[in-house]
């Protein structure tokens, strides 16, 4: 988790889910934050950890009765700061997995490249967390396109922080390849010694090019909001989601099976108002479409925005926001 970009607030929120605090307190408690110069400083020093309870209900099959599922799930809250990376260092190596938070404003900073590389040395499975969506609307006052643009340039960076890790990964396994080939090819002519110096050669020749560089899918190591792997929040006002949630909402009312609104809800993916229809980029004809991304999801949460801190004169009003039976519910403000 990175400097300021959030992560004690989502603590927080996480928290209030458990009924330890109160959610109107929720990046304001910081709870974790126990030592008296973190909050005097506001920055989290030091690594703090707390179990929480979370239950789920899960189907076996999709028309079978849904079984209550029950979890306890072991939070660690560690330091964005650079100066205590070694807090995340340590931290990294107890946990499964990882939620990695980025500020939808700030967008990749030099400390998300460092809590990056934690999670691919440690092998974790990491969760991108683009918080803060709430500044693109009441600071930047972007538009739910600009909004889009800006949100898939922060995806594309984070993802090529991981595709340099990968490489460079790659590169050296190549390296210890073609250094075990030429170890190989020695050894068959050591073995070959007694033989002529031209049999010798045909089979280290045989034997280096029948040796392959095993290639290897990198596809599943990227972030993309139809794998489930993104959430959109913002951790102040006590809200989140994933792309996954919006396509059981918009499932009856569009008639599309939830499993393909997931694919196509991110991306260049468009929405024909007259038929219903999925379109792909090539099948516009011309026509300006906004991509449903957009149309389904940011333009809901920009109305929400709109309409209870009156847009442009937004005076930061608290708001809660629960997705809910196709629409984008208030609970609280």
């Amino acid at each position: 988790m990175l400097q300021d970009h959030g992560k004690t607030s989502l603590t927080d929120s996480l928290i209030a889910t458990n009924g330890i605090i109160s959610p109107k307190l929720a990046g304001k408690i910081r709870y974790l934050d126990s030592r008296p110069d973190e909050q005097l400083r506001g920055i989290t020093m030091e690594s703090s950890a707390i179990s929480l309870y979370f239950s789920m209900l899960r189907r076996s099959a999709p028309e079978g009765t849904p079984d209550k599922r029950e979890y306890l799930i072991n939070l660690i809250d560690s330091p964005g700061h650079i100066d205590f990376s070694s807090e995340v260092s340590t931290a990294s190596r107890l946990c499964d997995g990882a939620l990695v938070l980025v500020d939808a404003v700030e967008g990749v900073c030099s400390q998300t490249v460092t809590v990056l590389r934690h999670t691919w040395v440690e092998r974790l499975k990491p969760i991108l967390v683009i918080n803060k969506i709430d500044r693109l609307v009441t600071e930047l006052k972007l538009t739910p396109l600009e909004a889009y643009s800006h949100l898939s340039k922060i995806l594309e960076q984070v993802n090529a922080v991981i595709g340099s890790f990968y490489q460079g990964e790659r590169m050296e396994e190549d390296l210890q390849w073609r250094e075990k080939v030429e170890e190989r090819v020695k050894a068959a002519a050591i073995k070959e010694k007694d033989r002529s110096k031209a049999s010798a050669e045909a089979g280290s020749q045989v034997d280096a090019e029948t040796a392959e560089f095993e290639e290897r899918d990198d596809e599943d190591l990227y972030f993309a909001p139809e794998k489930n792997n993104v959430i959109f929040c913002s951790a102040t006002d006590g809200w989140a989601f994933t792309v996954r949630q919006f396509a059981g909402l918009y499932e009856k009312k569009l008639g599309i099976k939830r499993a393909t609104l997931e694919k196509v809800l991110w991306g260049d993916y468009y929405l024909d108002p007259k038929t219903k229809r999925v379109l792909g980029s090539k099948h516009l004809k011309g026509r300006r479409l906004s991509p449903m991304f957009v149309q389904l999801v940011l333009e809901t949460v920009w109305a929400v925005y709109n309409a209870t801190t009156g847009g442009a004169n937004s005076t930061g009003y608290v708001l809660h926001l629960q997705l809910h039976h196709n629409n984008v519910s208030i609970l609280s403000l």
